[in-house]
């Protein structure tokens, strides 16, 4: 396992005893931690099959949930070159398009993963096999043939249909004329007739053993059978054993051959009694159970919501709860959402509303709902987890409890607007102050220096507590404030610290962000060497994250830099990567539409330029949501300006004139804006609009323009240029004409260059 064993530990605690003294893994975001897990399980699976080859079969897929399917995804793509074969079965009959195993077919479709095999029914020569097999008799032809027209070849209703009429009579009896016993029409039926057999008393512990569920443990059942003693138990489980209705298991149990003859004996019961024996069933676990309850949750919580109508809501919440924190412990993100719901559920607290959870239980269970969605939702989606967990943190905040109001606000993605609450619950000076202080920069952006005390105070806080990570955090947020105020001195400082604390700390989100910026920002400068190593060391980080969002970033910071040397077809490798990753990246799908106007492609640029806009700005009564998604404001008129084509000029003006009207824009984004209206000056001639930019972007000389998310970068020397050609200043055009050759020259940007 390697130094995956402390992930799959996690979840698989018998490794502890195997390897003692094995770490805790550190903290990291829902969609890192799961990674980090689906990758350690795949490394120990490729591992093994270093010296053999290995077939690892999965039966019945179709009973898998989400979570595991998630991971079946991941480990198919990462196994492609091991020697590791994946045999799955699965049954195809209701596996409605909504399944979540259908979508995993989906996806191991399209990726040319998944070669499938439909299993028809067995043929003639195959039923008389089997039936002799099974029964251990020559079978008559005439009755192969008529068990292989009724069956259709299925080899449960085969085996279930010879069964019982070995039960009912002699095989060898039934030829030709002679034969009266008429095979049932379906398997159900024949599962039927084969419990007519049963004695009463098998019947009876049978049918409640079944409400157990598949395994059933002899001990859990005992108590809910009347007048009979261990030794009968016993007799009537031997009789069900040697009818092929059950079969042993280690360690005491037993399970029923078949799913079928477990429903079989199940939907005999009224609703009435099953829900008194499922209660009677958690009752006895709790009991068996004692001090260790918490790893049952999951099988108690199924019991206790079975018997709502019998024991009322209480057992139900309280081991949904359970339940659903340790799903999230294990990183079942989607199995957590269904605990929590259905606690919620029984609790009758609606998703809906303003107020505040109504009790502590409430609020527990609507704080992991949250959790849980944050573990499974998108990037562009997890504000919708936001009044989640308002209700649990208000409530909280009113009750007084500021261990758990502080923990929503820190473990929730940038604080969601709690952290101004949270700071005034947390002890000044405490670790959990320092946490808060640099969670809430983010929000304080465009403010810089209300940023800036939040973030000379976290890292005061980081050093007193000597804590590398949280350290790193700030420095990596602080210089993300410092590059969207275009101050790269101080960005590149702070990131650079930034990236030296990695080596002490596994931190790769973060070391993947503070790479990202560095990429940028060195980019800008012109030093396109050290951008290229951080832009390659980017690559390796963001794998190690797990985290598509960064996988996508480091393909596209990989993109800009190959664009701007001029190697087309390195960049466009990039841009289709991440465009497979993240189809919908504005960032992306903006470089990738340039990069095919600058080779002159124009109908494919055309063709993502459309994309871009239909994923970024879908309609001007939206346009408000979209006040800091600057790509289409450089994008459009730079590709009118490459190729002539003077179109759709007024949206990217309405789109940066939005950007500069917002209260909340940041520097970058706003030079972004006006190095777009820029350019739509320049095109239209207007002297005017250019004398009033000419300006605001003076300042950028001797840079290019960020990339990244505030569009594709442009020498800002070129647009000033450009804008006083416009004016009519040729000598002014001349000197920044002149000083941008020499800058392209020394930084190796042909394209700009050109």
């Amino acid at each position: 396992m390697g130094a995956g064993a402390q992930h799959i530990a996690e979840i698989i605690s018998e490794i502890l005893e195997r390897l003692p003294g094995l770490g805790t893994p550190p903290q990291v975001e829902p969609e890192q931690a799961r990674f980090r897990l689906f990758d350690a399980i795949t490394t120990f699976l490729k591992n093994a099959v270093e010296n053999q080859p290995i077939m690892l079969v999965l039966d019945d897929l179709q009973w898998a949930d989400r979570s595991s399917l998630l991971f079946l995804e991941y480990l198919v793509r990462e196994i492609r070159t091991s020697r590791l074969l994946l045999l799955v079965t699965y049954r195809t009959v209701d596996l409605s398009p909504e399944h979540p195993l259908a979508r995993t077919i989906d996806v191991l479709n399209r990726e040319g993963q998944l070669q499938r095999v439909s299993l028809s029914g067995h043929t003639q020569s195959d039923v008389a096999r089997l039936i002799e097999v099974t029964a251990g008799v020559s079978p008559p032809e005439d009755f192969v043939e008529a068990v292989h027209t009724q069956t259709e070849g299925n080899p449960l209703f085969i085996t279930e249909v010879v069964r019982l009429l070995m039960q009912e009579g002699d095989l060898t009896a039934y030829s030709g004329a002679t034969w009266t016993v008429g095979i049932p029409e379906g398997v159900r039926e024949v599962i039927g007739r084969r419990l007519n057999g049963l004695s009463q008393e098998a019947h009876e512990i049978l049918t409640i053993a079944s409400v157990s569920g598949r395994e059933f443990d002899p001990t859990v059942i005992a108590p809910l059978i009347e007048d009979t003693n261990e030794d009968q138990l016993r007799e009537v489980l031997q009789e069900a054993m040697a009818a092929l209705l059950i079969e042993e298991l280690p360690r005491g149990r037993y399970q029923f051959t078949h799913a079928l003859v477990r429903e079989k004996f199940a939907e005999e019961m009224s609703q009435t009694r099953k829900a008194g024996l499922h209660a009677t069933i958690g009752e006895t676990l709790e009991e068996i159970y004692g001090d260790d309850v918490e790893p049952h949750a999951a099988e108690l919580a199924h019991h206790f919501r079975e018997a709502q109508t019998a024991v009322g809501i209480e057992k139900l919440v309280h081991y949904s709860l359970l339940s659903g924190e340790q799903a999230i412990a294990s990183y079942a993100y989607e199995d957590a959402l269904a605990h929590f719901e259905r606690g919620l559920a029984g609790k009758g607290v609606e998703l809906t509303g303003t107020e505040p959870a109504p009790d502590a239980e409430s609020a527990a269970l609507l704080s992991g709902l949250g959790r849980a969605e944050l573990g499974t939702r998108e990037r562009q989606t997890l504000f919708q987890s936001l009044p989640i967990l308002t209700w649990a943190f208000d409530y909280y905040v009113a009750a007084g409890d500021s261990e758990q109001a502080v923990a929503i606000a820190v473990q929730s993605q940038d604080g969601f607007g709690f952290i101004d609450k949270a700071l005034e619950l947390a002890t000044p000076g405490s670790h959990d102050a320092g946490r808060l202080m640099s969670r809430s920069v983010r929000g304080l952006r465009a403010n810089y220096e209300k940023a800036q005390e939040a973030i000379n105070g976290a890292l005061v806080i980081a050093q007193e507590h000597h804590d590398s990570i949280l350290e790193m955090e700030t420095l990596m947020v602080g210089a993300c404030v410092d590059f969207t105020y275009c101050r790269f001195e101080e960005s590149l400082d702070r990131n650079r610290r930034a990236v030296s604390l990695a080596e002490q700390v596994e931190r790769p989100s973060v070391e993947s962000h503070a790479r990202y910026d560095l990429v940028h920002v060195l980019y800008a400068m012109g030093d396109s060497e050290e951008a290229a190593q951080h832009a390659s060391a980017l690559m390796e980080s963001a794998e190690r994250s797990g985290s598509r969002q960064w996988q996508t970033f480091a393909m596209e910071a990989n993109e800009n830099l190959s664009s701007a040397r001029g190697d087309w077809q390195t960049a466009r490798d990039f841009a289709e990567q991440g465009l497979a990753m993240s189809p919908r990246e504005a960032d992306l799908l903006g470089c990738r539409a340039i990069l095919e106007y600058q080779t002159g492609n124009f109908e494919p640029g055309r063709a993502y330029l459309e994309q871009l806009l239909e994923n970024v700005w879908p309609s001007p009564s939206s346009l408000a949501a979209f006040t800091t998604d600057t790509v289409p404001a450089v994008v459009i008129p730079l590709a009118a300006y490459i190729s002539g084509e003077i179109t759709r000029f007024d949206e990217a003006e309405s789109i940066a004139l939005s950007i500069l009207d917002s209260p909340s824009g940041f520097p970058s984004a706003q030079h972004a804006a006006r190095i777009g209206l820029a350019l739509i000056a320049v095109q239209r001639g207007d002297a005017m609009a250019a004398g009033k930019l000419y300006g605001a972007i003076e300042p950028l000389m001797a840079t290019m323009s960020p990339q990244g998310p505030f569009g594709p970068g442009l020498s800002a020397d070129r647009i000033l240029g450009l804008v006083s050609q416009t004016m009519g200043n040729l000598n002014q055009a001349c000197e920044h004409f002149e000083d941008v050759l020499d800058f392209c020259r020394k930084a190796g940007y042909q394209p700009e260059l050109a």
